[in-house]
């Protein structure tokens, strides 16, 4: 059979999902969509092996180990499935936590395997076994006892309104929202979940998202009785152990009124949509919003203009922009920020040649920052070096990716892309600054 007739046969098999990637991709006219059965944690079943998925693996291609990317990974699911190979609980944690979910696998797959729900499915399978990373351990106990994954006291949640006027204003509304008078004038309909990790590591981003929102004229309320959102939880197979903080905060926002909750952090943002809408059958009784969305939001309804104080029309900052993986491929958040950021004067997008939903991982989702840190490192390295080109291209070929557009700044929207790509162009003395787009924002005019 000659080289031609053969890619004529394999395009003719019946498949389903994008030709992205791969020596030979199936035709449009061939995509199919799956049944039903094979919408769940069993779909590996369907998993050809085709490769398809270790061309955008950052962690396969920092290891160049056939167990981290999702096709290995699908062997050694099947295998235990069928009881080919036994199950070992200390050979097994590598191949099951050096995933980062970022969920690049399931775009390209031909056959349309859900390796999100594959894989966190495959996670709460073995650690009911008893394969849990020590450091997991760890961060299981400090959000069972201290609400968060810091070993930082509850009590300390909201100290950062003592640096910060509007967050502290927002804390006084909050006393006030169910006080008949005030809830009968329907005001304080605004809610901000700040998340761990601004509350406690990124005080400056938490900061920063309480003026963007002064400065829009939000009279946004905070919630005292805030706890972790359980997302490092139900991304390390700890569902289970996340059901009760899951209980409280939906409670707790119902019983405050608000009907709008605003989320700086994409991670939580992303375990309202997907974990807190599916306890709640759909209707969790108030909207959820990213940042990039509310602003946008009440840009366009308030016929706002926007404008970046330090610097120009004439001399704009140049910028790219990241998608974290909780807020675009989680939660297909990919326009808003965009239309954002091109409606601030003083202020040029460049693109990155992988965005959307091909975007590279930053390297810190999954787990991977906190059981594997030198290889999110080296991942966050790809995506800081792929900003340098745009402009030259416009040169070729996120930090490396990020160098290549030629921008000045690589800008973000999630606390764990801030922190780890910063981290990175901190170490490595990249030209190339990083900041969350809260940050930006907070820097600029609403008028």
């Amino acid at each position: 059979m000659s080289e031609g007739k053969e890619k004529v046969d394999l395009k003719n098999i019946v498949t389903s999902g994008p030709p992205v990637a791969g020596l030979v991709s199936p035709s449009r006219e061939n995509l199919v969509e799956p049944s039903d059965k094979y919408k769940d944690e069993k779909s590996f079943e369907r998993c050809t092996h085709c490769g398809y998925c270790r061309h955008v693996c950052k962690v396969y291609n920092t290891s160049w180990c056939e167990t981290d990317y999702a096709g290995g990974r699908n062997r050694i699911i099947k295998a235990l499935d069928r009881k080919d190979i036994k199950f070992d609980k200390e050979q097994i944690i590598p191949s099951v936590f050096r995933c980062m979910l970022c969920g690049n696998c399931k775009v390209v797959c031909p056959v349309q395997v859900d390796t999100l729900s594959v894989f966190q499915n495959f996670r709460k399978k073995v650690v009911k076994k008893g394969a849990i990373p020590e450091k997991l351990k760890i961060l299981k106990s400090s959000i069972i006892e201290n609400n968060n994954p810091f070993l930082e006291k509850h009590s300390d949640r909201f100290n950062w309104i003592n640096a910060c006027e509007e967050g502290a204003e927002a804390y006084e509304r909050s006393s006030q929202r169910l006080e008949p008078q005030v809830k009968e004038k329907g005001d304080y309909s605004v809610g901000y979940f700040v998340g761990c990790t601004s509350c406690y590591r990124n005080k400056e981003l938490v900061s920063a998202t309480s003026r963007v929102l002064k400065k829009l004229g939000v009279e946004f309320t905070l919630f005292p009785e805030e706890r972790c959102c359980g997302s490092v939880l139900f991304r390390t197979g700890l569902e289970d152990e996340a059901m009760e903080l899951v209980k409280h905060n939906y409670e707790m926002i119902r019983k405050s009124g608000v009907k709008e909750v605003v989320f700086s952090c994409s991670g939580c943002f992303s375990t309202f949509t997907l974990e807190y809408s599916k306890f709640a059958n759909h209707n969790l009784g108030f909207d959820l919003y990213h940042l990039t969305q509310y602003a946008l939001k009440i840009v366009k309804e308030k016929n706002l203009k926007i404008r970046y104080t330090k610097r120009t029309k004439d001399d704009p900052l140049l910028i790219t922009y990241h998608d974290p993986c909780h807020l675009g491929r989680y939660c297909n958040v990919f326009e808003e920020p965009r239309e954002l950021i091109q409606r601030i004067e003083g202020v040029k997008l460049f693109e990155m040649k992988h965005n959307r939903e091909m975007s590279w991982c930053c390297g810190a989702g999954g787990g991977v920052k906190a059981l594997y840190g030198d290889m999110a490192l080296e991942v966050g390295r790809d995506r800081i070096s792929e900003t340098r080109a745009c402009m030259v291209r416009m040169r070729e070929d996120r930090l490396k990716e990020a160098i290549e557009t030629s921008a000045e700044v690589l800008v973000s929207s999630c606390v764990f892309c801030k922190n780890n790509l910063f981290q990175v162009a901190t170490e490595d003395n990249s030209p190339i600054k990083v900041m969350d787009i809260s940050q930006l924002l907070a820097d600029c005019e609403f008028y």
